[in-house]
This record gives structure tokens, C-alpha cells and sequence, in this order.
């Protein structure tokens, strides 16, 4: 079960990128289109790292180097997924609340925030080598991970990678609904026009990724709490490394489907009949004020 939701998340996270790279100068190149394209690459490498796992599973290996190498990695795998959603909230934060300042939403602003995501994806799990038993290989699950049974290594580092992250995106989000639907008196005539149906439909769109990342990392949220008071089965240890996995692939199959410019271009390439095609613009550019769309030749 774990392989298979893997690899399918591999294949369609895989496919996106594919599409936004070899279409880009035609129809792809947009900041929304970057920054799909860094998360279906952080869910490539969660994907990867997922298989690494799972073909050393039957070993038996207990804190050996390589073992707590591949836990390291897991975790920033983990990291990098996370954290590519949060820099697509900050995205669309700049693009709708400060779209005064233009640089804010050029491809050099984002491409450093996808830059800083990922150092910090990696120095994180490196400083967690300095506590001697963070990394494990547990029983319950076969799998060499940070162990959810040293609480306060556990749990700051969960807060850090996903609690954080997932209250920063749902803040943010709430501002910019906020702020697209304008004041209450106001907000049933706004709700009305096109614009604002597309502006709720990229939300929509968004909730839905956030809600499967949050529903992914809660079991194992669950898992360290619990361990602080009993001793949990393990059935529940696999069940949270299962929704992880289950998230990452739920959330590339969602950037798959939900982007209907990427959708049907795969679909053109796979000579599928597709009368819409024409029409490659995103539901978020559509959705974006016209005065902050930047020209394709600013970095």
C-alpha cells in the first residue's frame, strides 16, 4: 500500500514537472507555475526518500550512521513539502495585500524564498544529529525516522516543520479571503462578479492542498503526544508514516487536476480531444489583479 500511493504520487508529480519545464517558454512561464513546479519537486524527493525507506525496511538496523542518515533525510524531505506550501501562501499574500511593491511578486523574490526553504530544509535536520538518539530505527514501524519517543526533540521539531507552517498558511490565507471580499457590507453584491468567483475558486483550490498536508502530518502529531503518556501500538506508528505518504500523493494528483493550464497540455501531449485547450491561463493568474501580473522577462 505505502509503495503504491508512492509511486503514484511519484508519477504525477513527475508529469507536472515535466509539463511546466517543457512548455515553459510557450505557455508556463509564471511565478504560479514556479512555484507548483517546487512543490511537485519536494514531493519527488519526499516520494524518493520514501523508497529509500521502504528498501531497507527488513534490515535491521539500530542508530548505525546510514540509519540515522536516511531518518535525516526523511526529515527534510518532510520539511521541504511543508514548507514549499507556506512559501505559495507568502506568494499570493505578496501578489494580493502588497502588490504595491512590484518586486514582491517578480521571479527573483520567489526563487530566493524557494532558495532559503530548502537550505533550511536541510541545516535543520543536520542540527538534530547533535541529540544522539533523535534519529532511531523503531520497531514498530521498521523504519529509521525521528523518534516520537523522545518528546522535546520530537515535538520542536514537528512544531517547527509543521505546526508553524500549517498556522502561518492558514493565517495568511484568511487575510488575503479577507481582503479579496472586502468589507461585509459590501461583500454579497463582490461576491457576485467573476473575479471574485475566480478569487474563492483558487482559494477553494488552495484549502483543499492545505487541509491534505494538515491531515498528513496530524497522526504523527498524535503519535508524539500519546508516547509522553502510554505506550502506543504499533499499528498507529504505521498509520502515521501511511498518511504522510497518502498526503504527498493526494496533493500531487490535486496539483495535477486542480491546474486545468497543466491538465489539458498533458492532455494535448497525450492527443487526448480537448476543445478548451486554447485557453492555458491558471485560475490563479486569472484571479490575479491585473496591476501586479509581471512581464515574462523580469528576474
Amino acid at each position: 500500500m505505502l509503495i503504491l500511493l508512492t509511486l503514484l504520487g511519484i508519477i504525477f508529480s513527475a508529469t507536472v514537472i515535466l509539463t511546466i519545464v517543457l512548455h515553459w517558454r510557450a505557455h508556463c512561464r509564471s511565478v504560479v507555475n514556479l512555484l507548483i513546479c517546487n512543490s511537485c519537486l519536494t514531493l519527488l524527493f519526499l516520494g524518493l526518500t520514501v523508497i529509500f525507506q521502504v528498501s531497507h525496511m527488513n534490515k535491521y538496523e539500530e542508530n548505525t550512521i546510514f540509519c540515522r542518515f536516511r531518518a535525516a533525510l526523511y526529515l527534510s524531505a518532510c520539511m521541504c513539502a511543508s514548507l514549499s506550501y507556506l512559501i505559495q501562501a507568502i506568494s499570493r499574500y505578496f501578489i494580493t495585500i502588497l502588490y504595491k511593491y512590484r518586486f514582491l511578486a517578480t521571479f527573483r523574490t520567489n526563487i530566493i524564498l524557494i532558495l532559503l526553504i530548502w537550505v533550511y530544509s536541510f541545516i535543520l535536520p543536520a542540527l538534530v544529529f547533535i541529540s544522539p538518539s533523535a534519529y532511531q530505527h523503531e520497531s514498530e514501524s521498521r523504519m529509521c525516522v525521528l523518534t516520537t519517543k523522545l518528546f522535546y526533540t520530537s515535538f520542536l521539531v514537528v512544531t517547527l516543520v509543521f505546526i508553524v507552517p500549517i498556522s502561518i498558511i492558514i493565517t495568511l490565507y484568511f487575510v488575503i479571503l479577507r481582503q479579496s471580499t472586502g468589507q461585509s457590507r459590501t461583500y454579497f453584491s463582490q461576491l457576485a462578479t467573476p473575479r471574485m468567483k475566480r478569487t474563492l475558486k483558487v482559494f477553494r483550490n488552495v484549502m483543499i492542498s492545505v487541509i491534505v498536508l494538515a491531515i498528513g502530518g496530524t497522526p504523527y502529531v498524535f503519535c508524539v503526544i500519546m508516547n509522553t503518556f502510554i505506550e502506543i501500538p504499533w499499528q498507529l506508528y504505521s498509520t502515521a508514516f501511511l498518511f504522510i505518504s497518502l498526503s504527498a500523493t493526494l496533493n500531487s494528483l490535486a496539483l495535477f487536476f486542480i491546474n486545468r493550464q497543466i491538465r489539458l497540455l498533458v492532455y494535448k501531449n497525450l492527443h487526448f480531444q480537448q476543445t478548451e485547450y486554447e485557453d492555458t491561463t491558471t485560475d490563479d493568474d486569472q484571479a490575479m489583479p491585473q496591476t501586479i501580473r509581471m512581464p515574462p522577462t523580469i528576474i
